[in-house]
């Protein structure tokens, strides 16, 4: 029974070890996360995959995506990304301008829900919104029937704030379509993006509790016989 107990601490200290080496998401120009490969962990969640593309039109030009910084949320259990940046267009002799930034990744981890909130702002024509498109535990690129969907915040109507429930899964890969159009006769501006996805404490760990509970109890048990 020691042996038993002893090898199932080894695979806790290990376990940790490489929680620990894992590298944490870093606060910094959107640029750090696009290296080849890179993966980073805040709280219980790890992310990757991350993709950028931007276009723009009229006398706007594309962020660049040394143009967005990224600050980690590290709120146990809301885990997930704030991205800053300058859209900010206006339409110039009936000529309308738009920015558009296009950033896509996957969350790993124990999800259960996922917010998207922005504080876009407008004047006369123009209009401001983010669309994320979501796919739980596939790629966006071959997501199966059933496990896709969309969440939106917009001004105007202002809906700055959304939020999707869903039952506990593993992955989901995110593609946020940040939009700011001055129409022909208006401004638009967008300054911050919050995304951040509901992580209580994997089921793993409170199985594994149990399991190491009821091993200590089988033991006590062995000793008093």
């Amino acid at each position: 029974m020691k042996k038993v107990l002893f090898l199932i601490l080894g695979c806790l200290i290990l376990t940790g070890t490489a929680f620990g080496s894992m590298t944490n998401c870093p606060t910094g120009a959107y640029t750090l996360y696009l290296a080849p490969s890179f993966t980073c962990t805040t709280g219980n969640l790890t992310f990757s995959a991350f993709g950028y593309s931007a276009t723009a039109a009229g006398a706007a030009s594309p962020i660049p995506d040394g143009g967005i910084t990224v600050t980690p949320i590290t709120t146990t259990g809301d885990e997930g990304f704030q991205f800053q940046g300058g859209w900010n267009v206006g339409s110039s002799g009936g000529v309308s301008s738009f920015q558009d930034s296009l950033v896509s990744f996957t969350v790993t981890g124990y999800i259960t829900d996922l917010h998207l909130f922005f504080n876009g702002s407008f004047t006369g024509t123009g209009l401001t919104n983010v669309t994320e498109n979501y796919c739980f535990n596939a790629t966006l690129q071959n997501c199966p029937m059933g496990q896709s969907g969309q969440i939106k915040v917009t001004n105007p109507p202002p809906a700055f704030n959304a939020v999707v429930f869903f039952a506990p899964v593993t992955s989901i890969s995110v593609s946020k379509d940040i939009n700011a159009t001055a129409g022909t006769n208006g401004t638009a501006s967008i300054s911050q993006v919050i995304n951040s996805f509901s992580s209580p404490e994997p089921l793993s760990f409170v199985l594994l509790g149990s399991g190491l509970l009821g091993l200590g109890l089988l033991r006590k048990r062995l000793h008093k016989s």
